[in-house]
């Protein structure tokens, strides 16, 4: 079956699609995405992923040209269009063109995959990480925000693989630990949960917050504050999440087990929450 992409409203073939060459999401990677789940057809989270999507637009001078009722039923499209039922789906907003050429307007892009990109092996033994050489700046305006400004992750993605890791950890300048290369980190020490701040870098992921809560739920103590990459070493447990990993245990970092080198208990308790609000947000 051919894909079905979404521009501005307007479904055609994957193949099809095209931008403005002025366009400066495309010269400039001047623009935004969100990237969400899909379970039994439904995108997970949506209305925080759009909520973030808007807060970002507003914070970097975007305008995005639908309400969220009208994008929602877009993705909804999308989703159906290509008869993702699990999956995931990703909504591209671009800042369009200025003058001295041709004013143009962004676009609302919106594309849809079947299958989540992990193993269910990977849930069992946990992904090996090591730390990158590239450095999160926590102070630049970009900081937090999901921007099509993605070449540092994607080229300390790339370098991870090719060291045999599953993710690639990112310190801040300040030589704290940040997040990973697409996802948050947590550690689990001294019984509570630990975690970067946005202070130190960080994207605040959608699924970050709602493991937060769940933890809290759950009446464990969570801090979020800087991190130490020596800390890891002494954890008892990490974890990372996103919003299509979910919860995936981290039992080694460069070369060293964190904890036993196993999934531990916490890990596999807020990974067993998670599952269940996945399954109550969807009956």
């Amino acid at each position: 079956m051919e894909r079905v992409v979404s521009i501005n409203g307007r479904l055609l073939p994957e193949n099809q699609g095209a931008l403005p060459v002025l366009d400066r999401g495309l010269l400039y990677g001047y623009g935004l995405f969100e990237t969400m789940a899909v379970f039994a057809g439904q995108a997970f989270l949506m209305d925080a992923h759009l909520v973030r999507l808007y807060s970002s637009a507003n914070r970097l001078g975007l305008e995005v040209p639908y309400k969220p009722g009208e994008l929602t039923a877009m993705i909804s499209k999308v989703a159906e269009a290509n008869m993702v039922q699990e999956g995931y789906l990703r909504v591209t907003l671009t800042a369009g063109s200025q003058p001295p050429g041709p004013v143009l307007p962004g676009a609302v892009i919106i594309q849809a995959r079947g299958g989540i990109p992990y193993t269910g092996e990977q849930y069992n033994r946990g992904l090996a990480a090591g730390f990158s050489s590239v450095r999160r700046n926590e102070t630049s305006p970009l900081a937090g925000l999901k921007t099509l400004n993605y070449l540092d992750n994607l080229l300390a993605r790339e370098d991870a693989g090719k060291k045999g890791w599953g993710e690639g950890l990112l310190l801040n300048t300040r030589g704290c630990l940040a997040e990973g290369t697409a996802s948050n980190v947590f550690l689990v020490s001294g019984g509570r949960l630990i975690t970067p701040d946005p202070a130190s870098g960080i994207l605040p992921g959608i699924t970050r917050q709602v493991v937060i809560q769940l933890a809290l739920d759950s009446g464990l103590e969570v801090a979020e504050r800087p991190v130490n990459p020596v800390e890891l070493e002494g954890a008892g447990e990490a974890f990372l999440t996103n919003s299509l990993m979910g919860v995936m245990p981290l039992t080694m970092v460069s070369g060293k087990p964190v904890g036993r080198g196993v999934p531990g208990p916490v890990t596999a308790m807020l990974a067993a929450r998670y599952r269940e609000h996945i399954e109550l947000v969807h009956i």
